[in-house]
């Protein structure tokens, strides 16, 4: 239990760091020195600081968007099925906004970690994209460019979080805004797919 607990406590310091400092800029030695250890206590539970890196980054991401539970709960109703992912997606996101940061700031200087943080959106989006191609072969919508339409409804949905984790004193605010954000965003996908070929 107690080695169970050390490993935690450097995991929750290096998220915080991480999210502060991005990786460059966060020394192994404040690591250890905020979850209360010695540094060589992480060397031992992680091996480098990269190998701690990874861990945090698979740790903590907001693997509950792509749960079977979730899967199970889609009806195939356009409207309630996009309104449940969007409402998980941000709720999850909201939980980990540690976890935002890092990928905000690392994506565009390693192209190795990056390829990591970007595994849970690439998947995100293929799940829909599956989702919306099945719709359209039962003809409950129209057919489009669903990879493109994935990336387009994420995208939406991540800028929205991109605005809370840069405008911090607005926090509130924009996250008390997600509900009708997510009406909008909805009705105009709705719009978009809905099944045409037999109107006039």
């Amino acid at each position: 239990m107690e080695k169970s607990n050390t490993r935690e406590r450097i995991m929750e310091a290096a998220l915080s760091l991480f999210s502060i400092k991005g990786y460059d800029g966060s020394a192994t030695r404040d690591i250890a020195q905020m979850a209360e250890v010695n540094e060589i206590t992480l060397f031992r539970h992680f091996g480098s600081k990269e190998n701690l890196f990874r861990e945090v980054l698979s740790h903590y991401a907001p693997t509950s968007m792509l749960s079977e539970k979730l899967n199970a709960q889609l009806q195939g109703n356009l409207r309630e099925d996009l309104t449940l992912l969007a409402h998980t997606y941000l709720e999850a996101e909201y939980k980990n906004l540690d976890y935002v940061r890092i990928g905000i700031m690392e994506i565009p200087r390693n192209s190795s970690l990056a390829d990591l943080i970007h595994t849970i959106p690439r998947r995100l989006e293929e799940h829909l994209a599956e989702y919306l191609t099945d719709l359209a072969q039962q003809k409950k919508i129209d057919e489009r460019n669903f990879k493109l339409m994935s990336r387009m409804f994420y995208g939406q949905l991540f800028h929205h979080v991109l605005m809370i984790c840069s405008f911090k004193d607005n926090a509130a605010l924009l996250q008390a805004q997600s509900d009708e954000m997510v009406d909008t965003l909805v009705s105009m996908f709705v719009h978009t797919l809905r099944y045409t070929e037999n109107e006039e």
